[in-house]
């Protein structure tokens, strides 16, 4: 590209500037300010609205990040409650109702994970509820 290019080219470059800075950012390669900066740098080439709709696209970049991130949390959750659960199924053949409510309650994956090695070394149901009210 040419550097005495204006118009259309310009802001075709512009674009395509910001969208490559926009995957280094999300690839961790470059920080927000950087990025941030671009856009503003951008603003003498790009006119205001299609400006705004290419923002939108990366704020909409980070959100599906962050729910990607809470969706994996959700599903670590969701495994570690089961385990606890199978564990305690295969072991003592029951889960007391008060018991099955606490577990699916909880949100602390490390509490969980603790409390599925407690599943495993409890000699009963009894001691395993004493350990998990210990827990709570």
């Amino acid at each position: 590209m040419r550097l005495k290019e204006t118009g259309a080219s310009r802001r075709e470059f512009a674009e395509q500037v910001l969208r490559f800075k926009s995957k280094l950012y999300h690839a961790g390669k470059i920080s927000a300010r950087l990025l941030a900066a671009t856009l503003i740098l951008s603003n003498k080439l790009i006119d205001k609205e299609r400006l705004e709709a290419i923002w939108e696209e990366i704020k909409m970049l980070d959100i599906l990040e962050i729910a990607k991130e809470k969706g994996k949390a959700l599903g670590i959750l969701e495994d570690r409650r089961e385990m606890v659960l199978d564990t305690l199924i295969e072991r003592f053949n029951m889960i007391s109702a008060r018991v099955l409510d606490q577990i699916r309650a909880m949100q602390n994956p490390d509490i969980l994970k603790m409390l599925h090695r407690q599943a495993l070394k409890c000699q009963n149901a009894g001691e395993f509820e004493a350990v998990m009210q210990q827990v709570l």
